[in-house]
């Protein structure tokens, strides 16, 4: 990076909130953090004397967002699940048209560098979850408007594929590691050989920060990140390794999964496990951001002692 940057973080969620640390460590680097109620978040700027905190709400007037974007030199979306159907579309086409008034004010140098909230899968081979994940289908939309259009509206992108949490695997309501049971459970989602790739949310933004330096090419692209990548097999190993307990194993294969979604058509956790128990939710550690730079990432057996213990 040349000069000074200036990065506006959408979102102080966990995720947004890890991001903070890294980014502020960037050289020649100024981040705004934008959430609806400033005050709640004041706390974050004494810990963080260079942070600034803009009032946005992201369901605001396009004029008023648009207005707001093209002031920066980067928008990182970090606005998480809990949006109306519509959002991250209408968020992209937002900071499309900030990229034109940007180009046209002359303001700032280059593009406008945008990361929309992709941290997840791999929307490209998951689709829509075959009908059961409309919000998956639109962050699939998301990537094939930038993929057309971003260009023509002077807008670079990056997409950082990091898989599920490291937590997610340990959640109960998830059941994968089913601590509550007895005996201790592990649930293989499709088959033991399956894999899932999971990444630490702090690590999500030490990956980030490497990215947004330019330390990788990672324009008008999709970059991978993983914390690591397992089968359910190894995920069952590494449980009983650390807490020194045999492990009940249980494989729910995706013709059960898919009816016990039939019992309960609704139930937005047997939507994920259907989903999670098909493709595109892993990749090679090997063709990671991470793997590539040398980056220390948490892998699943040191964040289950740090939890099981």
């Amino acid at each position: 990076m040349s000069d000074s940057t200036h990065i506006l973080l959408l979102g102080a969620g966990e995720l947004g909130t890890a991001f903070i640390p890294p980014l502020l460590a960037l050289p020649s680097t100024y981040l705004t953090l934008a959430v609806r109620t400033p005050s709640k978040y004041a706390h974050l700027t004494a810990s963080f004397p260079t942070l600034s905190l803009l009032p946005l709400d992201t369901t605001a007037a396009s004029s008023t967002l648009i207005a707001s974007f093209s002031q920066y030199d980067i928008i990182i979306a970090a606005t998480g699940y809990g949006q109306p159907a519509g959002t991250v579309t209408k968020l992209a086409r937002q900071v499309l048209a900030a990229g034109d008034a940007r180009h046209g004010e002359g303001k700032r140098k280059g593009k406008l560098w945008f990361f929309p909230w992709q941290f997840g899968v791999d929307y490209d081979v998951t689709g829509d979850g075959e009908g059961l994940m409309p919000l998956f289908g639109e962050q699939l939309a998301v990537r094939t408007l930038l993929r057309n259009e971003a260009k023509e509206h002077h807008v670079k992108w990056t997409v950082v594929q990091t898989g599920i949490f490291m937590s997610f695997l340990f959640e109960p309501f998830w059941k994968v590691v089913d601590r509550e049971s007895e005996p201790l459970t592990v649930r293989a989602l499709r088959s033991w050989e399956h894999k899932v790739t999971v990444t630490d949310v702090g690590d999500i933004g030490k990956a980030l920060a490497r990215v947004v330096k330019g330390d990788v090419q990672a324009e008008d692209r999709k970059v991978f990140v993983a914390g690591d990548t397992i089968s359910y097999a190894q995920l069952a190993d590494i449980v009983q390794k650390v807490t020194g307990k045999e492990a009940k194993r249980e494989e729910w294969t995706i013709p059960y999964l898919e009816e016990e979604l039939a019992k309960d058509p609704d139930d937005l956790i047997k939507k994920y496990r259907l989903v999670f128990a098909r493709d595109g939710v892993w990749w090679d550690k090997e063709d990671t951001v991470n793997y590539k730079l040398g980056i220390p990432m948490m892998d699943v057996e040191t964040y289950a002692r740090q939890l099981l213990r």
